[in-house]
C-alpha cells in the first residue's frame, strides 16, 4: 500500500493522471517492489471489470462520480481509486461494490 501511494505521488508530481489505479494494475517484482502498470495491459484479461461508457471502456467501480459523469479526471480521482484499491487488497481481491 505504501509503495502504491508513493507511485501515485510520483505521478501527481509530474502532473499526470493514471485513470486506472487498481490491484490488477499493480505488478510485484521478486524483490517485492511494486510497479504500477498501464491499464491497457489488463483490459482483455479483466474485461468484466470494465464497462462501456461514451464509446470507451472504463473501470467504473474504481471511479469517482465526477470522473464518470463529467470526464473530470485529476490526482483526486486517482486518490479515490487508491482508496478503492486499498479496500480491494484488504478484502483479498473482492470486487468493489460487488453486490
Amino acid at each position: 500500500v505504501h509503495q502504491l501511494a508513493l507511485a501515485l505521488e510520483h505521478i501527481a508530481n509530474h502532473r499526470l493522471v493514471h485513470k486506472d489505479v487498481a490491484a490488477r494494475n499493480c505488478l510485484i517484482s521478486s524483490d517485492l517492489t511494486l510497479k504500477l502498470s498501464l491499464s491497457a495491459l489488463c483490459k482483455d484479461t479483466y474485461s468484466k471489470e470494465y464497462y462501456r461508457h461514451r464509446n470507451q471502456l472504463i473501470p467504473l467501480r474504481w471511479m469517482p462520480l465526477e470522473a464518470v459523469a463529467e470526464d473530470d479526471f485529476s490526482c483526486k480521482s486517482d486518490i479515490y481509486a487508491f482508496a478503492v484499491t486499498v479496500w480491494e487488497i484488504f478484502s483479498r481481491g473482492e470486487l468493489p461494490f460487488g453486490k
